[in-house]
């Protein structure tokens, strides 16, 4: 992993960090990747000169991506609608059947919001509930397993109680544009091409997200930890409702990114070995 960040460092994200000062850019800035190909499957934002003290990408710029121009700009066009989405801001959905650790980390949501989260685990998260939920709440946060299909990418799915499965096309079929805001996929392979060798846009669960409605999706780019779900939500939720802050409606998707950003970098700043951290991406806003 440290090689392929290395080389990825000289050989790409070092000539653009360079082009960026160039043009002004202020350490700490937006910056957005627009993948194809075989480099949808690689960490841009991790790229850096591992073994030596000197910064990287991660150290300088907060990344994002995104499957296309356009679907960026129509994420940033979008003005939410609050009139048909249910008073409470957060679906979360649990697979804690399968992953030990689920538990602790839907109990991190319910500890930031309190009663502004309603959450599927177990025998309730079926497919039907979940989709209904999906049409009520702004943000949502799926803490499950993922599953790719290289041969029928729209055959991927999120993997619930049981192991029913959830497939990508039946969530495309929803029409959430102006409702939903934010999803957090605390779920393998999420942030991965199910056909990493097109040459434009790349499917994922996270792109596919993107296209239903949702402004910013924070996912991973290969199998995370189990264990990290939990310290990473309660990290990344507290950013992003300014630590805390009673009133969850202040969450502002566009700093989405910069909390993600700051989430991975404690884990980082607390020894999380580098394969761990470098997995979770920002796609959108």
């Amino acid at each position: 992993m440290a090689n392929v960040l290395t080389i990825l460092w000289r050989d790409l994200c070092q000539p653009v960090t360079d082009a960026l000062r160039r043009l002004g850019c202020a350490v700490g800035s937006r910056v957005w990747w627009c993948p194809g190909g075989q480099l949808t499957s690689l960490p841009l934002h991790a790229a850096g000169p591992h073994g030596i003290d000197l910064p990287g990408f991660f150290d300088l710029f907060v990344s994002s991506y995104t499957p296309s121009i356009s679907s960026l700009i129509a994420a940033r066009t979008i003005v939410r609608d609050g009139s048909e989405v249910d008073e409470r801001l957060l679906l979360g959905i649990g697979q804690s059947d399968a992953l030990p650790h689920v538990k602790e980390e839907v109990k991190a949501l319910q500890d930031i919001f309190s009663d502004h989260a309603f959450v599927l685990d177990g025998a309730a998260a079926t497919p039907s509930s979940v989709l209904a939920g999906l049409s009520r709440y702004p943000w949502v946060h799926f803490a499950c397993h993922g599953s790719l299909n290289p041969d029928l990418p729209f055959e991927c799915a999120f993997e619930l109680y049981g192991g029913t499965m959830l497939p990508l096309q039946q969530i495309l079929q929803l029409h959430l544009e102006g409702r939903a805001e934010g999803a957090f996929l605390a779920t393998c392979h999420s942030a991965s091409s199910a056909n990493a060798g097109t040459p434009d846009e790349a499917l994922t669960l996270a792109s596919a997200m993107q296209f239903c409605g949702f402004r910013a999706v924070v996912g991973s780019l290969w199998a995370m930890n189990d264990e990290d779900g939990p310290a990473l939500a309660r990290e990344y939720y507290s950013h992003l409702l300014n630590h805390g802050a009673k009133d969850c409606d202040t969450a502002d998707v566009r700093m989405s990114a910069r909390a993600l950003h700051a989430a991975v970098k404690s884990l980082r700043d607390n020894g999380l070995p580098l394969h761990r951290w470098a997995t979770f991406v920002h796609w959108g806003v």
